[in-house]
């Protein structure tokens, strides 16, 4: 049975920049996200909005929606914001509902566990980045993971911009503004129309693994 046909699942739409959670709100639904993009996002002591991971649409228990904090003890709240970052389309789920299903697939189980994992791992590694002062090498490893290839050349989608790039590394803009400036200058990127294009792989492989320093 898939998530949009458990019991009380109601189809629903967010437009960009609504919210489908709000930190600290009770939660008693979570979502099933079947397309478009939404972030997941924390509001520092500053007021500085860091998103700390995306979910996309129709990639199965990856795409559940506040789940985890519907593992918390009653009555459930999430600690962070789910907002819509382009048209979504989504499920509205019971949160108990949506449990008592998971105890019946231990393979989803496993699934949601391995995305926890992995945000515990991406979570740590910004706070180590941020308390060693590590912004290229989180920078440099950002480009590479989140590039494609697109007509032979490796791109950065222009959907990440220097503001949204800042929030998935919890820095400053003007942090990432001169990061990319000196790439650029040493001929590691290029800015397109398309977005930006990584044009020394290895180099930036070498900032990521701290084997080189970016002075910037």
């Amino acid at each position: 049975m898939p998530f949009r046909s458990l019991p009380g699942a109601e189809r629903c739409f967010f437009q960009p920049e609504e919210h489908l959670i709000s930190a600290g709100d009770p939660l008693d639904v979570v979502y099933y996200l079947v397309s478009g993009v939404v972030y997941r996002i924390i509001v520092t002591e500053n007021g500085d909005e860091c998103i700390l991971n995306r979910k996309n649409g129709g990639e199965g228990v990856a795409s559940l929606i506040g789940i985890l904090a519907a593992y918390t003890e009653k009555p459930y709240h999430s600690i962070n914001d789910f907002v819509a970052h382009t048209e979504c389309i989504c499920y509205r789920i019971p949160a108990d509902v949506c449990i008592d299903y998971l105890r019946q697939r231990p393979e989803l189980l496993e699934g949601l566990l391995h995305e926890s994992v992995c945000d515990y791992a991406s979570l740590s590694k910004k706070f180590w980045a941020r308390k060693e002062k590590n912004a290229p090498a989180e920078l440099c490893a950002f480009l590479l993971e989140n590039s494609r290839e697109v007509e032979g050349r490796r791109l950065l989608s222009k959907q990440y911009t220097n503001i949204e790039i800042a929030k998935f590394l919890s820095v400053h803009r003007v942090t990432v503004t001169n990061m990319l400036r000196t790439l650029k200058e040493e001929g590691c990127v290029e800015r397109t129309p398309q977005g930006l294009v990584l044009t020394n792989l290895s180099a930036l492989e070498a900032y990521r693994d701290r084997q080189k320093t970016l002075n910037y």
